[in-house]
């Protein structure tokens, strides 16, 4: 037996356990699909802003050779330091502030929006050594721990051979003008990236559906699980039983009245039967006073014997009646079919009387 004896998980999660295990903040969800789009997005702010950005690092480096060479002193060098952090903060929030609000897209799209406190509540397990060891040496810290390592090996792998691809350009690079270089840096830089890239959205792929797939296989349940669910949910089976019968038994009560005084009940003949009465002080058109199927059908031909109320087979008029509701009236288009029934219930009851 697994998981603590309720036995073996081969149900799949209910919607009542998905909802209780999103209320904890337990979703499906890859970070690398996070990471992938992130990069992507910062990649082409970065693509996008690289002439004003090469420009400025011109600029910067300009200013720092004349700063270099000038006798400007200390404050000189103070200036250069405040340039280079506004140089920083100006040319990095483009592609911050994307990556800030693609996260937040990415979380979205793959769970929706979703605010919880449960995981940051505090918790006594949280801080035993024997359960964070067990943690820390998990299937799952294993899995994610030989991933990350395979990432980081591919990723430098694909970062070595975009510089060995352009090693003679870097090489000659300190023989040409700035500018040039500036530009070989960029084209350096967009070759890299796009590799990288592919490589994170190859990546992300594959780890958004292994996650939907160990999330889906996380939460199965056991047969036992799934029954005290049920229990929990719906009640007792064997006191929803009773209500069920309790009410079936109030339903009848009410009914063995209106089957009573019906004109007669019109069959399916074994599964529908439906009880008719036409008010001939009120007039109008006949109404349905009963109507069952299966057992309740049984009952209702049975209260009608019992009070001599006319039973009569007629399939597609039962089908049709048992369409409506009880209360409501004959529509016109059976106006033919339910007078031909009331008119041979009349001719019953007349010869009865003679």
């Amino acid at each position: 037996m697994g998981d603590g004896g309720t036995g073996e998980k081969t149900e799949e999660a209910t919607p009542q356990r998905l909802q209780e295990a999103r209320k904890k903040g337990q979703v499906s969800k890859s970070q690398d699909v996070l990471a992938a789009l992130g990069f992507m997005i910062s990649f082409v702010v970065l693509a996008l802003t690289m002439e004003w950005t090469l420009g400025r690092i011109k600029e910067f480096i300009i200013a720092s050779i004349y700063a270099g060479v000038s006798d400007g002193g200390i404050p000189a060098v103070i200036n250069l330091g405040f340039e280079a952090l506004m140089f920083c903060f100006v040319t990095c929030m483009p592609v911050l502030g994307a990556a800030f609000i693609v996260g937040l897209a990415a979380n979205y799209l793959q769970v929706g929006f979703l605010f919880t406190t449960h995981p940051i509540k505090p918790d006594i397990k949280k801080i035993n050594p024997i359960s964070g060891l067990k943690q820390m040496f998990s299937k799952k810290r294993l899995f994610e721990l030989i991933k990350q390592i395979v990432k980081f090996t591919v990723v430098t792998y694909v970062c070595y051979r975009a510089v060995l691809d352009n090693i003679r350009d870097i090489v000659v690079s300190q023989r040409v003008p700035l500018e040039s270089t500036i530009k070989l840096a960029g084209q350096i830089i967009w070759d890299l990236g796009l590799r990288v890239g592919v490589l994170f959205i190859v990546i992300a792929a594959a780890d958004f559906l292994f996650q939907r797939w160990q999330f889906k296989k996380d939460m199965m349940m056991s047969k036992y699980d799934v029954k005290q669910e049920y229990k929990q949910s719906e009640g007792d089976p064997e006191m929803k039983s009773h209500r069920k019968a309790l009410a079936e038994e109030l339903i009848m009560h009410g009914s063995q009245e209106n089957v009573r005084n019906a004109d007669a009940v019109v069959t399916n003949p074994a599964h529908i039967a439906v009880a008719i009465k036409y008010d001939q002080e009120k007039g109008g058109a006949p109404k349905i006073v009963a109507k069952g199927m299966r057992k309740h059908a049984d009952k209702i031909k049975e209260i009608a014997r019992q009070f001599n109320v006319p039973v009569m087979r007629n399939v597609p008029l039962a089908q049709a009646l048992n369409k409506l509701e009880i209360g409501e009236e004959i529509p016109e288009e059976l106006y033919e079919a339910v007078a031909e029934v009331l008119n041979f219930v009349y001719e019953l009851q007349q010869k009865k009387k003679i």
